[in-house]
């Protein structure tokens, strides 16, 4: 169903190491694959066709590139910075977008989202309208703990979780640094199980493809981007299906959202699910496992709209394949640095990854000798391994395959990895 992709050129805006997933595979569909960034050495311009130094930012460049270079298509994956760009490239050539003006703003203006999730009865957390120089006026009318995040910024930054009136006053200025407006929003703390949605537009009927749980380590009291283990299906899938589902669908429909893919963030609490969060660009995804349990990867489709203008073959019923409710289950592993800089010297186990079964995925963000920081990050991220398994005790066992394996050791030969995730902290699962 993608031959006719085949020889076709995308441009891809952004060269970081998680593009070098999306690029590989383009390339597995014959995809003729051009990445452009700013960065001379981006690791996804190694595997790429072709590599160009340019401001990815600067949409007249990237104009012209698109007309230089004749390209066929134009998309971008992870950073939500590029998406606007991309979106008004799209508009001056007729190139496909896949987003809307809409979803944009959805993505990257939380009180938008927070309005359209309002208006159609889609869960969201109280909100506090707290300025800096009126915190003092919410005095007993303030339930904490709160939430408070930069207004327009993405990827945690200037996020944290605030326990009294004395730690929202010192963390307020930091939020606000990450805003464009230097604004922020002031939130309930949710509490709960952690969990993100993948959903699949196509011709403007949404498909749920999948619900998973985010677990860290520990009960940290600061806002962080990556979590130790994640599970899916979710135990909550059956809950959201049931009470949230519908409304979310419709909200997206009303939206306009005519195709792509969103992922939307939130908790579950018993049958109360909140969200807090929404996106249109790959984040949450995981296409290889999508691509197992369901048959379609999600990558392949919006590479499909980037270059023809549909996300499917019209005569293809994906409504039965589309089912978020997976026979087995899946797990997603995070291998996170336990300090916040040093020198990788040596890394152990990922070759015998490939003898683990049920391993369809491994990325890696970092090569023996190379040195980490963890600067404006909220956590730094080695090594990510995607299995599947027919039941949730088989996981488990491969899921400890995976930690006895591998491991990332500084010059010293200590290991570097935080704590991995006690799997007998987990519940509610179906054995």
């Amino acid at each position: 169903m993608y031959k006719l992709l085949k020889g076709k050129k995308l441009l891809y805006l952004g060269g970081i190491k998680r593009a070098e997933y999306v690029v590989k595979r383009a390339k597995q569909l014959g995809i003729y694959v051009i990445v452009a960034d700013y960065n001379e050495d981006s690791p996804a311009k190694k595997v790429a066709d072709e590599g160009l130094l340019v401001d990815a930012m600067n949409v007249d460049d990237i104009v012209n590139v698109c007309v230089e270079k004749n390209v066929d298509g134009i998309m971008t994956g992870y950073a939500d910075i590029l998406m606007p760009v991309c979106y008004e490239v799209c508009k001056r050539t007729g190139l496909n977008c896949y987003f809307t003006e809409s979803m944009l703003k959805a993505s990257t203006d939380k009180e938008y989202f927070k309005k359209i999730c309002f208006e159609n009865n889609v869960p969201v957390p109280k909100t506090y309208q707290v300025f800096k120089d009126n915190i003092d006026e919410f005095k007993g009318t303030i339930d904490y703990p709160v939430f408070i995040k930069p207004i327009d910024a993405s990827g945690s930054r200037g996020a944290d979780v605030c326990w009294n009136a004395t730690e929202l006053k010192s963390k307020y200025e930091l939020a606000s640094s990450f805003s464009k407006k230097g604004n922020v929003t002031v939130e309930d703390f949710l509490s709960g199980t952690e969990f993100i949605l993948d959903y699949l537009i196509i011709d403007g009927i949404p498909y749920l493809l999948s619900m998973a749980d985010r677990y860290t380590q520990d009960n940290s009291r600061v806002a962080i981007n990556s979590p130790n283990l994640m599970i899916l299906p979710s135990k909550n899938l059956s809950s959201y299906l049931k009470y949230v589902n519908e409304n979310v669908c419709h909200m997206f429909k009303k939206c306009n959202f005519k195709n792509g893919l969103i992922f939307l963030q939130g908790y579950a609490k018993g049958e109360k699910i909140t969200f807090y969060e929404m996106g249109c660009r790959l984040g949450g995804t995981w296409p290889y496992i999508d691509e197992y349990f369901t048959g379609f990867n999600p990558l392949d489709l919006l590479f499909r709209h980037a270059l023809d203008g549909t996300m499917i073959e019209s005569d293809i019923d994906v409504s039965h394949s589309l089912n978020p409710c997976f026979k087995g289950y899946a797990g997603i592993i995070y291998f996170l640095s336990n300090c916040e800089n040093g020198r990788i010297n040596k890394i152990r186990g990922i070759r015998e990854l490939n003898d683990i079964d049920g391993v369809v995925d491994v990325m890696q963000f970092y090569d023996e000798g190379e040195t980490f920081e963890l600067g404006s990050q909220t956590d730094i991220r080695f090594l990510s391994v995607h299995l599947v398994a027919c039941n949730f005790i088989e996981l488990e066992q491969r899921i400890n395959q995976v930690y006895d394996v591998v491991d990332f050791l500084d010059d010293e030969n200590n290991s570097l990895v935080a704590t991995h995730y006690d799997f007998k902290l987990l519940n509610g699962y179906k054995e």
